[in-house]
């Protein structure tokens, strides 16, 4: 038994996911876990569809066991990211999953092995600090720093940064697992031009917008009416706002920040119509917009600065007869895993609040429609299981 682990947001879940785990599997994984992003994705945005749905597809085009990622890892920085879901499968122990898979743009191993050794070492590089304080984003200093083109250039591609944060949490926290990189096919990443039958999540979720047929880019179309977060707007202007001693908890959010956001939201109040707005009148070189959208789901959800500690359980989504089996072969797990989200918050004070902060998302996301919301409790929803 080979048990590989992958992490995706399957929001939603396309051609180009369906290929990666089938070259994982080629590449001698027997058993595949997916720790998958719930309510709340990465980009300060709520998944298109409910976490079951993508779990149940995920379950039926490769992968066999599938594990929640939660708010607020779900929608944090790639570090963040990246540290929580590695966390989660290190969680089966040494005798579990063995390696882990993911897609990127350059799928060089020693490439990319190299980038990883360069960027921790530049973690606290005084260098990197000043260029940020002078409006360079994270990536391109990082690059600058590096000094060296052929890695400087592996920081500009988003897949690879995140393939670089899974190795350096791979070094970590499970260093008996090996990366395994898939290059990206088709698409690149947010783009909104496809290639055969492979399109990128953004341009999927845009046709889903549209009300077009996306079918082609899918091994399956997802039922019901998509969550969309331009429907929540005015809840989210209410929190933009009204906001105030509430912004100096918020994660990543130093005093000059705060003063930017009260300063924007007051003196260009007449400018601002939707969160959109807001943040488009914020970000500057360096807060990326997908920081600022963090930034107000964050504050719509409650998540403060003090709520990023080791993920404290691991909630099963989804399985087959072959995630039973990873179950069976993991014999001295260090993380519990459970189905029951009533039991799993018992555990311990942080895996309470865990459970608080993923049940607001998905209340969230639940507004997220265009009619009245179909609430349903994060206690009474039935995992999926299958053959």
């Amino acid at each position: 038994m080979k048990i590989a682990g992958v992490v995706a947001e399957y929001n939603p879940f396309h051609n180009g996911h369906k290929y990666q785990l089938e070259e994982t599997r080629k590449a001698g994984a027997t058993h595949i876990v997916v720790v998958m992003s719930g309510a709340a994705v990465q980009r300060g945005d709520v998944a298109v569809y409910d976490k079951y749905s993508r779990a149940r597809v995920a379950i039926e085009n490769g992968a066999d066991l599938v594990i929640e990622l939660p708010c607020p890892y779900s929608c944090s920085s790639a570090e963040r990211f990246a540290k929580a879901a590695v966390q989660l499968l290190a969680g089966f122990g040494k005798d579990g999953v063995s390696m882990l898979s993911f897609g990127c743009e350059d799928a060089d191993m020693d490439l990319l092995q190299k980038a990883a050794d360069i960027s921790s070492e530049l973690d606290d590089s005084q260098y990197v600090r000043d260029m940020l304080e002078n409006g360079v984003s994270y990536p391109a200093a990082i690059a600058s720093a590096a000094g060296i083109p052929a890695i400087s250039a592996v920081f500009d591609k988003p897949n690879n940064m995140l393939a670089i944060e899974y190795i350096k949490a791979v070094r970590k926290y499970a260093p008996w697992m090996s990366p395994h990189a898939v290059e990206r096919s088709g698409a690149a990443h947010d783009s909104r031009v496809s290639s055969g039958s492979i399109a990128s999540a953004s341009h999927i979720r845009d046709m889903i917008r549209a009300g077009e047929d996306y079918s082609s880019f899918v091994p399956a179309v997802m039922e019901g009416e998509p969550f969309l977060i331009e429907n929540a707007d005015k809840a989210l202007l209410m929190k933009i706002m009204t906001a105030n001693s509430e912004l100096s908890r918020l994660p990543d959010m130093s005093a000059n920040l705060v003063r930017r956001f009260i300063n924007t939201r007051d003196t260009k109040c007449e400018l601002i119509n939707t969160p959109a707005d807001f943040a488009g009148l914020f970000k500057h070189k360096a807060v990326t917009l997908a920081r600022v959208r963090r930034m107000i789901l964050y504050l719509a959800l409650g998540v403060t600065s003090r709520d990023f500690f080791d993920v404290p359980y691991g909630r099963v989504l989804a399985l087959n007869d072959r995630g039973r089996e990873i179950f069976s072969a993991c014999k001295e797990p260090v993380l519990k895993y459970g189905t029951s989200l009533a039991g799993l918050e018992k555990l311990s004070s942080r895996a309470a609040r865990i459970s608080e902060l993923e049940r607001s998302a998905v209340t969230f996301q639940q507004l997220c429609v265009k009619g009245s919301p179909d609430f349903k409790s994060e206690y009474t929803r039935k995992i999926v299981l299958s053959r």
